[in-house]
């Protein structure tokens, strides 16, 4: 008698056991493929994140804080760096760096946060628009899909920051000029979906503004 049909015969005698077996194959085929599934996903959102970005510069503090504020978005910045440290890193001379973007972290609205930067900045994570325009004047800003979407703020709309990520009234700037949404960007796949994003010398007024005010 071969071995299969031993196992036939078997089958037929103890189909209840013979079920349960295909059952807990099929069950850990199942949980192996989404295991794999769930690691691409995992992998090609971590790629994405990444960017192509191969250094951060910032105030000294925790590496991994640096990192996680200014690559992930989801820590808080680790501090400003003077404009005379940071020019070195913005050369379009230096022979080392191909390209530096400068960011300013630190405000939110409705719990997403508004990012200073430059229109290169979108080409890191091959962001394109869905409608609307990279910002022209201090005060227009750019949502990435998931934030325009969660916040219902379509073109034209307007709004006041917070200090901080906390959404709390008290911490809002009372900045005499309103964000204004002038553009908003296809979905990505990456963080950038979920931030708002300005040009730096927006960020400055603001906190000037409310440092005077203080």
């Amino acid at each position: 008698m071969t071995l299969f049909q031993l196992s036939w015969r078997n089958s037929i005698y103890k189909p209840g056991a013979f079920v349960l077996s295909i059952l807990l194959f099929a069950l850990g085929i199942g949980l192996i493929s989404f295991l794999l599934l769930l690691d691409h996903q995992v992998q090609d959102k971590f790629e994405k994140n990444l960017a192509g970005i191969d250094l951060v510069v910032g105030a000294k503090g925790s590496p991994l804080q640096l990192i996680l504020s200014n690559m992930y978005f989801i820590d808080a910045p680790t501090g400003n760096i003077s404009l005379g440290e940071a020019k070195p890193f913005l050369n379009p001379k230096n022979p080392l760096i191909d390209e530096a973007i400068p960011l300013s972290l630190g405000d939110s609205y409705g719990g997403y946060r508004i990012v200073g930067t430059q229109r290169s900045f979108l080409d890191l994570y091959d962001a394109t628009f869905n409608k609307g325009h990279w910002v022209k004047d201090n005060f227009d800003v750019v949502l990435g899909a998931t934030t325009a979407e969660k916040l219902d703020l379509p073109i034209g709309s307007e709004f006041k920051s917070t200090h901080g990520f906390t959404e709390d009234e008290d911490l809002e700037h009372d900045h005499e000029e309103n964000f204004k949404v002038v553009g908003i960007l296809n979905a990505t796949g990456a963080v950038i979906d979920q931030l708002i994003l300005c040009n730096n010398p927006t960020y400055w007024y603001v906190h000037v503004e409310h440092d005077h005010e203080g």
